[in-house]
């Protein structure tokens, strides 16, 4: 079982590639303790060429659910059920993909509501301004999950400083 981030969005469509952003930030921080930050985009069929049986996952994207642009949700995959009401642009279609080929996995979809998306290089300024503290806020989101399916300190002991 490996521990994998994945970050999904479309950095053409400014705040859509808010996961985008925050994957790059951490990616360097998260292998020194051997998780593997996937830089994913929307390409899905990449993102599940890289995804074992057994893997815990943090699904990092944008969302729309009506809370302040920043806002993190946590949403257990295990829960999540496509009803129609989508959470994520892009979690479906990861999501769907992960069950169509029968890869069992455990993790979390971590959300960050979006101000626009629009086509844009650049994120609004919102969410630009909030990025540090998303990150951080994010960071630690992980590392209590982590904590609490007692998989935090078995990472600190294979931790590499370089």
């Amino acid at each position: 079982m490996a521990i994998k981030i994945i970050a999904i969005g479309n950095i053409l469509m400014g705040d859509d590639g808010v996961g985008i952003r925050i994957g790059e930030k951490i990616k360097n921080e998260l292998k020194k303790i051997n998780i593997e930050v996937i830089i994913a985009e929307t390409d899905f069929q990449y993102c599940v060429s890289r995804i074992q049986q057994g893997d815990f996952l943090f699904l990092l994207d944008a969302s729309i659910m009506g809370k302040k642009p920043g806002e993190i949700t946590v949403i257990p995959i295990e829960n999540y059920i496509y009803k129609g009401d989508l959470y994520s642009q892009h979690g479906c279609s990861l999501l769907t993909l992960i069950n169509l080929y029968k890869k069992e996995v455990k993790g979390y979809i971590i959300a960050i509501e979006v101000e626009e998306i629009k086509f844009s290089l650049n994120l609004s300024t919102t969410l630009e301004s909030k990025l540090n503290n998303i990150t951080e806020e994010i960071i630690e989101i992980i590392k209590e999950v982590l904590k609490c399916n007692n998989l935090w300190e078995e990472l600190l002991l294979n931790r590499r400083d370089y």
